[in-house]
């Protein structure tokens, strides 16, 4: 499936530098709003700069989008895509709140297209086991799920808004941080 990729930031990095064990996957190209951050992707993973978000959703070449931009932007892209008639990607969270998760879950099914969301750690063996065995009746009914998730104080001890990727982007710790960790990191427990 050919792909486009909006948003170039910190984590764009990890994506270009994974997509290689994704043959099926082809990198059409790659569009930000900073223009440096375009650059720096461009410069190392194949594909065609964009020059507006508009630019590649009106290319029919990428059948998919891939929404790394940041939280706040992940539901106006995601629904621009959907609406331009691409699948969608998105990193976490699909939206700032349920309702308009649900909104974006409702378009994507009215258009016939696919949605998904980062982390992808529901498609693993655990998570896909559990699943079959819940649906299968295997381990009860479930009454109560309960997660705890504590990385630790990252911040002032770890420096994050010092953090680069290889191409010198920094980490979005202001993001981060605003964002709240419910957002940004419940999904993957």
């Amino acid at each position: 499936m050919n792909i486009g990729i909006i948003g170039c930031g910190y984590v764009a990095e990890f994506y270009g530098k994974t997509l290689g064990n994704y043959p099926s996957l082809k990198l059409i190209g790659a569009y930000d709003k900073n223009e440096e951050n375009l650059k720096a992707f461009s410069s190392r993973w194949p594909g065609r700069a964009y020059t507006s978000l508009q630019q590649m959703l009106d290319d029919p070449s990428p059948a998919m989008v891939v929404n790394l931009t940041n939280p706040r932007d992940h539901f106006e892209v995601t629904r621009q895509s959907l609406d331009a008639g691409k699948h969608v990607y998105s990193e976490k969270p699909l939206a700032m709140d349920f309702g308009a998760a649900a909104e974006l879950v409702e378009l994507a099914d009215q258009k016939n297209l696919l949605l998904s969301a980062a982390p992808c750690s529901l498609l693993g063996e655990t998570a896909q086991t559990i699943w079959k065995a819940l649906k299968e009746g295997v381990i009860g009914r479930v009454r109560l799920v309960y997660a705890n998730f504590d990385d630790g104080m990252i911040a002032p001890q770890l420096s994050p808004w010092q953090w680069r990727n290889e191409l010198g982007i920094p980490w979005p710790a202001r993001d981060e941080f605003e964002v709240g960790c419910t957002y940004e990191h419940a999904g993957y427990v």
